[in-house]
This record gives C-alpha cells, structure tokens and sequence, in this order.
C-alpha cells in the first residue's frame, strides 16, 4: 500500500526525545467509518495499525509516500472491554524477536489502554510494484460475489449492512471470496484497501467471520491475535481458510490460502461477549 500524502487519520504530532511519537486520532466517524466500531473489532486494529504506523513514521521523516508498502506481521493485545472510542496514542520503534519492528499503545479519552499493537513491514524501494504484481493478479481465478453462496449473516456474526466474505464450513475448511463489490465503499461500510489486493483488514475480518461460523454465531470478542502475511491474496478471486492446530489449544489458529499459496496465518484468542 503507498503511503498517504498528508497526515490524515492522525494528528497533533509530537516527537519525543527517545524518538516515540505522541498522536491525537481524529474523531470524525463519516471520514473513518471502521473507527466507529469497538476498538477491539479486529478490522478496525488492522485498518488504523496502517494509518498510525505510516503517518507517524511520516513524522519521524523515515517515509517516502511515492513507494509501496507491504505489513509482513502484527500481533495485538486488547485491555479491558469497557473501553471508549479510540482518542489518542504513541508509536515507538521497537526490536521484537530480534527483528525491527514498531509498537503502538492506544487510549481512549480517560487514558485507559486499549490495546498494545505490535508490528513490522517492508518497504519496496526498488521495485516496480504494479508491474510485478501484474502477474499474480491476471493468473488467479475470477468470482464474483452476487453469485458466491455465502454463510449466513447469523453464523458470521455480520452487522446489518455489513457483508459475508465466507461459504459454509466444510470440515475445517471453508471458500472465501473478497471482491471490490463486497470489500471495498460503497459496496461495504466500513473497509476500504488500496485496491490492489485483499489488505490486512479485510483478512482479519474474514478470519473473525470464521472464529464466529466455527462456534455457530457466538458472539466472540477477540482478546489477542497474532497476523503472519507471506504472499498477497487477490481481490475478486476465492481463497480458503481453514482451522489448523495452534501452539494453544485455547486458541483458534488459521491458514488462509489461495491458488496454492500458503498466504497468511493467523492466530486468534476470543472469549464470549454480549451479542451487539
């Protein structure tokens, strides 16, 4: 994804002397609809996680907004459920694993943590990204989504308005689709992307939707998750998602995959929750 031109979903700026950054999030839920969802929603964690890390590596002057971007990991940890709206935060580079790395710490409006983001990325400095992704895209397998027989809204857990990206379960398996009809404005009401690919939020949406179909529409909360991205997944062309063992039995571990690519892994812990 390339870098915003202006700052945008972030404001107020301040670099401190140990190098962090301070922000003030804007508020202004018309511009930023998935910013009206519980800042726990996986969705929103992985679509503000894009705009914090960019703008605020903006303000450190170590982004180039004309190159293409690419998150490779990111792990989060929610605090308490009672939370508010997303308002303010700090973004601090960070070594995790011995690789390099950013963490993010966001609060609502009386200061009490919403969750602890870590993540790392690359940047494609040399390459030309639209024509090396041209391949990949024309090869993959077209669908579309008003023909795609998707679950029903009850199992994925889906607000009104929103849209099912996920077939039935069969076994631990189940088809995906994420098009530009249904993942990207007007078609959906709160995921945008750059339109190149299926981004980070939409995947975490699709493995939430999943989370929810394998305990029959429960309503879930995600506590804790955990995103590995190896291969981009295409827009417009069927993917599957399927339940793996984990490190933790507590855990609901996926593998999502497309034209023979093993694409993401995702890991997720939820507890129950109040239906919305």
């Amino acid at each position: 994804m390339q870098g915003s031109k202006t700052s945008a979903y972030t404001h107020d700026h301040v670099v401190r002397a140990d190098g962090s950054v301070a922000f003030a999030c804007s508020q202004d839920g018309k511009r930023w609809p998935w910013s009206l969802l519980h800042p726990h929603h996986p969705g929103a964690i992985q679509a503000l996680s894009y705009w914090v890390s960019v703008e605020s590596a903006m303000a450190l002057g170590k982004w180039d907004p004309d190159k293409w971007s690419a998150l490779t990991w990111t792990r989060w940890e929610c605090g308490d459920p009672d939370v508010g709206r997303i308002a303010h935060g700090t973004y601090e580079r960070s070594t995790i694993e011995g690789k390099e790395s950013f963490s993010i710490y966001l609060y609502d409006a009386d200061d009490r943590l919403i969750c602890r983001l870590d993540g790392r990325g690359v940047v494609f400095r040399t390459r030309d990204f639209e024509k090396w992704r041209q391949p990949d895209k024309e090869a993959a397998p077209k669908a579309l989504s008003d023909t795609f027989a998707f679950a029903d809204d009850r199992l994925l857990g889906i607000a009104p308005g929103e849209r099912p990206f996920l077939a039935p379960l069969n076994g631990d398996t189940c088809i995906a689709l994420i098009d530009r009809a249904n993942g990207m404005p007007p078609g959906h009401p709160w995921l945008d992307g750059s339109g190149d690919h299926v981004n980070s939020a939409h995947l975490a949406e699709a493995a939430r939707q999943f989370a929810s179909l394998v305990n029959e529409g429960q309503a879930l909360r995600v506590v804790w998750a955990e995103m590995a991205f190896r291969h981009y997944v295409e827009l417009g062309s069927p993917f599957e998602i399927s339940r793996i063992d984990g490190p933790d039995p507590g855990e609901i571990a996926m593998q999502v995959t497309q034209a023979g690519h093993d694409c993401t892994s995702i890991r997720y812990r939820v507890e129950t929750a109040e239906p919305a």
